[in-house]
């Protein structure tokens, strides 16, 4: 029997009309958009067409709409954030929604997956692409913190610290985490490692794939703390607020990990007030270190400096040609260096910065419009300027608590 052909023959969905696909993209949220994108190639020009991110475009993922919702309405419902591109070409905004209960608060992006919080303050790896979630070790594991449960139904009632602090369930999490790393994508296999600050930036921990505890691996005391922590070469590298530069084995020795200091802290090392430092694994194979400070002879009252980390402490570098025809992109996430030649709307020698959880700064950050929500920083000319739509909920508390995350890819 021959095919039917022919007025009568059955059309294919790459047949289906250009307008009525847009007309399906305009109401799909991304995850669906992108795996639309991925059908064929007649559905993949239809969401280039309509804007759909490539799955390496970073995006800026913003939950400033959720902010101004007393947390316990959040815990209560499904969240939706919005997504952003950071071309100014491009102004369709996405959505992503998340579970009822699963999105309190996001304390990471690392190659394509999110942590976030849960209603529980227990932490979840997430991916906004195929909704893949992951249940890491609760909040219970560290001693300092104590479940109180109802003598009548035996429900979690509220969290104690060992300061005798009390937090209802949802809430301990806001104050207690403040950035999570991934050595790699959970998608890839069962090797990956989760490193997070935490307890006020006091504490380092960690935990690997398929164990069931957490791992405390450092505690700092005299007003240090850790603020950023990056996987370089086969290793978790840490950075203190005092400037200390730490490299983690966390398989080397058989009584617990391992660290070796680069680069001891400095607590008043002349730079001037230190609002963030991060650490960026570059593709050539350099660790850098970038730091914003205060700097009011500058046109926005921001500098951003860079150096490279080696064993013999911090180098300086030529700030213009450092980044070889590439962007940093600094925030909640795994800090990246990607290069701009196929990212269209990035420009090269800039960083791309949403601002982290700062604790040792709030007073000054009062005082500092230039911050918060997501910005662009100009190597060559200083200028720190915005660079995506910005929830302006009373300028994100002055960056205290966060409300947008760049989601990348792939680091590398």
């Amino acid at each position: 029997m021959s095919p039917l052909v022919g007025p009568c023959a059955s059309p294919s969905w790459s047949d289906l009309p250009i307008d009525l696909l847009l007309i399906i993209l305009e109401r799909l949220e991304l995850p669906h958009a992108l795996a639309f994108a991925a059908v064929c190639t007649t559905w993949s020009s239809a969401a280039t067409a309509a804007g759909v991110p490539r799955s390496r475009t970073p995006w800026i993922m913003s939950w400033g709409n959720h902010v101004d919702k007393r947390l316990d309405e959040r815990r209560r419902s499904a969240v939706t954030c919005n997504l952003y591109h950071p071309d100014d070409a491009v102004d369709k905004i996405y959505s992503v929604s998340f579970p009822k209960g699963s999105f309190v608060a996001c304390y990471g992006a690392s190659h394509g997956w999110l942590v976030l919080a849960n209603d529980l303050s227990n932490l979840v790896l997430h991916n906004p692409v195929t909704l893949a979630m992951i249940p890491l070790p609760p909040i219970t594991d560290f001693a300092c913190v104590e479940a109180v449960y109802g003598s009548e139904e035996g429900n979690l009632e509220h969290y104690l610290l060992e300061t005798n602090s009390r937090f209802e369930a949802y809430r301990l999490g806001i104050w207690f985490y403040q950035k999570a790393v991934l050595s790699c994508s959970p998608s890839r296999g069962g090797d990956y490692v989760v490193m997070i600050i935490h307890n006020n930036g006091e504490w380092l921990s960690f935990v690997k794939a398929g164990q069931s505890k957490w791992q405390v691996a450092s505690t700092l005391s005299g007003g240090d703390r850790y603020l950023d922590c990056a996987y370089h070469k086969g290793r978790f590298h840490a950075v203190t607020l005092h400037g200390m530069v730490e490299k983690w084995d966390l398989d080397g020795a058989s009584n617990g990990p391992t660290r070796e200091v680069f680069y001891a802290a400095r607590p008043y090392g002349g730079l001037g007030l230190i609002l963030t430092r991060h650490l960026v694994s570059t593709p050539w194979g350099d660790l850098l270190q970038v730091r914003a400070i205060l700097a009011h002879h500058y046109p926005d009252g921001i500098a951003f400096q860079i150096c490279k980390v080696d064993p013999d402490g911090c180098k300086g570098v030529v700030q213009e040609n450092v980044l070889m025809d590439h962007a940093l992109f600094l925030g909640l996430n795994h800090s990246a260096c990607l290069p701009t030649q196929n990212l269209p709307g990035i420009r090269p020698h800039c960083i791309y910065f949403s601002s982290p959880v700062i604790i040792h700064a709030f007073d000054w950050l009062l005082g500092l419009r230039v911050w918060g929500g997501v910005r662009t920083y100009d190597l060559e000319t200083g200028k720190f300027e915005r660079a995506v739509p910005f929830c302006d909920v009373k300028e994100q508390i002055y960056g205290l608590f966060p409300s947008e995350v760049w989601i990348t890819q792939n680091l590398q």
